[in-house]
């Protein structure tokens, strides 16, 4: 059985929270297409949701052709569900089933787009690369928490009774940091077996306040704890959000920015003074042509520097963030 992978969060208070807009968050506009080259199967999604039923079954019939595993055996996992609803008249329902040779593979939904190597996932090789993400939901505030109405039916152990299956609520805030995306803040929740519907909440947790959210990546699995088990079935429904207002300047920009700190005047006299961004630390450090410390401060907002007993001549200067990452260098002259 294929593992997957989950980051789990912690509890984040943040005081003023505000709604953050999901596109179709409760699962009302639904589309349809093929997959399947050697036998199409109709397949359902979201409106700005995906699944991997494509990917699995597309990929599948082809490269299963190599292991004399007939097209029929791959099959969807991701379905609309019309009478078991929180509000509306749509849910989505994801169903844990076994894939073939992949094992075990629980129902996916997620607001990204989804890249799967399935002959990596088959044979075994690179398996760590073999699904991929990218895009996600437009963050216009910091994701702070994402909850949903869920009901989940754990599948049947070999004894025929419940497993201790759960459900699984992901979620990844995305930074974008010269042309990579970083997972900046992380969110996760189990969700618990339950007959009627319940809100389940992840709260997010993030590596540094200061960072800038550009993305939300949101993942609901039909399984996500040890207990994998056949036909586990979890319905999502009415999908919220809460954030808060993103800086206005904060060290994504900078470190996209080049000089984005303004270091100045330059040749300096007895002073160097740092315009930084308020509410945000910085380490700004000096070093001669030897690579020793000559002078170092913390910025926040404008500092000054004095310098009035340092030596004239050039010297070096690194601005680093709270975790040590140069986010600029520059050079910098004392004239008396």
């Amino acid at each position: 059985m294929k593992k997957i992978i989950l980051l789990v969060g912690a509890v984040l208070c943040v005081i003023g929270a505000n709604a953050q807009t999901i596109l179709d968050p409760g699962m009302e506009t639904w589309r349809t297409g093929s997959s399947g080259l050697f036998s199409p199967v109709t397949i359902y999604a979201p409106v700005d949701w995906n699944g991997m039923d494509s990917i699995i079954i597309a990929d599948g019939q082809e490269y299963g052709v190599l292991y004399s595993i007939p097209a029929t055996a791959w099959q969807r996992q991701v379905f609309e569900e019309d009478t078991i609803v929180h509000s509306g008249s749509h849910s989505a329902k994801l169903i844990t089933l076994k894939q073939d040779t992949l094992g075990m593979f629980p129902g996916l939904l997620t607001n990204t787009n989804i890249n799967i190597d399935v002959r990596a996932l088959m044979t075994g090789s690179g398996t760590s690369n073999a699904i991929t993400y990218s895009g996600g939901m437009p963050d216009t505030l910091k994701v702070v928490t994402v909850s949903a109405w869920t009901v989940y039916i754990p599948g049947k152990d070999s004894a025929g009774l419940p497993s201790l299956d759960s459900g699984s609520l992901m979620v990844q805030a995305v930074s974008n940091f010269h042309g990579y995306d970083s997972i900046i803040g992380t969110g996760f929740v189990l969700i618990p077996p339950s007959d009627t519907f319940i809100q389940v909440t992840a709260n997010m947790v993030y590596v540094d306040t200061t960072l800038e959210v550009d993305t939300v990546r949101i993942f609901f699995a039909s399984s996500g704890g040890s207990n994998v088990t056949d036909s586990s079935i979890l319905y999502v429904d009415d999908v919220s959000a809460t954030g808060v207002i993103q800086p206005v300047l904060g060290l994504k920009k900078l470190m996209n920015n080049t000089n984005a700190v303004k270091v100045y005047p330059n040749p300096a006299n007895n002073a160097v003074y740092i315009d930084g961004v308020a509410g945000l630390d910085l380490n700004f450090t000096m070093y001669d042509l030897n690579g020793s410390k000559i002078a170092g401060t913390i910025v926040n907002g404008k500092t000054a520097v004095d310098v009035s007993t340092v030596a004239d001549g050039l010297y070096f200067y690194n601005i680093t963030d709270s975790h040590n990452i140069v986010v600029q260098r520059g050079k910098v002259s004392i004239i008396k």
